[in-house]
């Protein structure tokens, strides 16, 4: 036998060496690691942006009533929501219903993004639907929907 350490654990009535612990122990890591998703740093946002990475919102598509807030959280960076016309031709709200965006209305919607683990809140006073995007990430399909009732 080489030399270098041999890690034996006992695991009911036989034995495990260095390369089946450290097995062992990498998938329990991966599993715990996967169990970890925005969910749990976001227990209370409505809508997700960018979950694990990917240029989306989670859900796509949210209804609520009117005077509901809906929050949406950000695990990633690099994602802000946007519903003003100006700003993307993708965007579409209820004639009578205020535009909105997680940005000023003079900063660059390009490039004004909410920060990693923030939150961002809007609240729906006229009924209808809100096509939404993540102006960055629009050519990518980051798209998402709020209707209204």
């Amino acid at each position: 036998m080489g030399r270098g350490v041999r890690i034996v654990t006992q695991l009911g009535h036989g034995t495990l060496g260095r390369r089946e612990a450290l097995a062992v122990g990498a998938t329990s890591l991966v599993g715990g690691i996967a169990g970890c998703s925005w969910q749990s740093s976001f227990p209370n946002a409505d809508v997700v942006a960018g979950p694990d990475g990917q240029l989306v919102f989670e859900p796509e598509d949210l209804t609520v009533s009117v005077g509901e807030t809906v929050t949406w959280g950000f695990p990633t960076s690099g994602h802000n929501v946007c519903c003003r016309s100006d700003d993307s031709d993708k965007v579409r709200l209820p004639d009578d219903a205020e535009p909105f965006a997680s940005y000023d209305p003079g900063e660059s919607p390009q490039g004004t993004v909410v920060p990693l683990g923030e939150t961002y809140e809007h609240t729906f006073e006229v009924p209808g639907e809100y096509v939404y995007v993540c102006i960055p990430h629009v050519g990518q399909g980051m798209v998402g929907t709020v209707l209204v009732t």
